[in-house]
């Protein structure tokens, strides 16, 4: 009795190309969430909520969230256009290697960071919304998207000046026709 596997269960499973760059949308979801949490923290402490080390935490978090997600990644279907001041933060996620690369990293991350956020109501909207963004970054995992840096441009699009100049009309003839 021969054990025969066929060999399209070998084959390793891949989904097709999303025509959808999923990190894209979880890095603007995130970095907008990161400025909320920061801005509601802030608050939480000045105004001496209950539970208000809970804001020196969101805080904390808040400043990692912005600096990990200041950062845009290179599309994959278009030139992207890096934000001012991108290339520091930028040298930082490429220093880290794949914990900041790997976006499945960060779903996890962003999901476990969250949970101290849920248990004060000044910071409870963006806990939620950081795990819409977290949620955006598992779809980005499953799709198998990476961060990479914005690349230069390599080719110049300017148009080089004339070398002739551009015909017109003889100043002589134009005084005496008229």
């Amino acid at each position: 009795m021969s054990t025969d596997v066929p060999t399209d269960a070998l084959t390793k499973i891949v989904l097709p190309a999303s025509t959808i760059e999923w990190a894209m949308w979880a890095n603007e979801h995130v970095l907008l969430t990161g400025y909320i949490l920061g801005t509601f923290s802030i608050l939480t402490i000045i105004l001496q909520f209950s539970l208000w080390p809970i804001g020196i935490y969101g805080l904390i978090l808040a400043v990692f969230i912005i600096i990990i997600e200041y950062p845009r990644s290179g599309r994959i279907v278009k030139k992207s256009k890096p934000r001012p001041l991108q290339k520091y933060p930028s040298v930082l996620l490429t220093k880290l290697g794949p914990l900041t690369r790997n976006y499945f990293i960060r779903f996890v991350l962003y999901i476990l960071l969250s949970l101290p956020c849920l248990f004060l109501i000044s910071t409870i909207t963006p806990a939620i919304s950081l795990f819409i963004g977290a949620g955006a970054y598992g779809l980005a995992a499953l799709y198998q998207e990476q961060w990479k840096p914005v690349e230069p441009k390599t080719t110049d699009d300017a148009v080089p000046m004339p070398t002739r100049p551009p015909p017109r009309a003889h100043a002589y003839n134009t005084l005496y026709n008229a």
